[in-house]
């Protein structure tokens, strides 16, 4: 007599559903992947994740947390954190908004707070501490320090390495630059 199969619903709706609202998906944390934005033919060298790149000499109330690479071009900081607000912002086509460009450094100086030491490197030098601190002074009279509190000893050490390696490279074939050179020059003699 009774059927204890529930009744099929007669009506549809041609409507999205509502998003949902569970707390499970919200509670948990986004996690994004950062990842460099790279020219044709360039080459990620070396990376180091939990770099603090200091904004502000006196506090460090601004100082932005994220991943430092070096590539064969430039040396790219990738944050999720906002940049404080500035009054005259302009977009570079090449460069992100906290890119360096190799070419346009001038002298690399690594520091170790703990032993306090502090070394300039140059291109084809060894360095024998560990850094807590990267600075870098550009050409373009611009002085941008990064600190490698929370990230790995040998990994800092590595980057600010390659760093020194292709800022001032011995062979000028290291030069992005240089990587076309050759196609466009012959290219253009036939």
């Amino acid at each position: 007599m009774f059927s204890l199969k529930p009744p099929k619903p007669t009506f549809r709706s041609y409507l999205l559903p509502p998003p949902q609202t569970d707390d499970k998906i919200n509670s948990e944390p986004k996690i994004k992947k950062l990842e460099p934005v790279l020219l044709p033919g360039e080459i990620v060298v070396n990376e180091v994740n939990f770099v603090r790149k200091c904004i502000a000499t006196d506090t460090s109330q601004y100082d932005l947390w994220g991943k430092l690479i070096c590539s064969n071009f430039k040396i790219s900081f990738i944050t999720d954190d906002p940049m404080p607000l500035q009054k005259f912002h302009y977009r570079n086509l090449l460069l992100g908004e906290h890119d360096v460009p190799l070419t346009c450094i001038e002298q690399i100086v690594t520091v170790n707070d703990h032993k306090r030491k502090q070394k300039v490197l140059g291109p084809n030098q060894k360095l024998k501490f560990n850094p807590t601190e990267l600075i870098i002074y550009c050409k373009d009279f611009r002085i941008v320090r990064f600190r490698f509190d929370e990230s790995g000893p040998e990994s800092a050490k590595k980057v600010c390495l390659a760093i020194a390696h292709y800022s001032q490279p011995t062979d000028l074939q290291l030069l992005f630059a240089f990587e076309y050179v050759g196609k466009k020059y012959h290219n253009s003699e036939a």
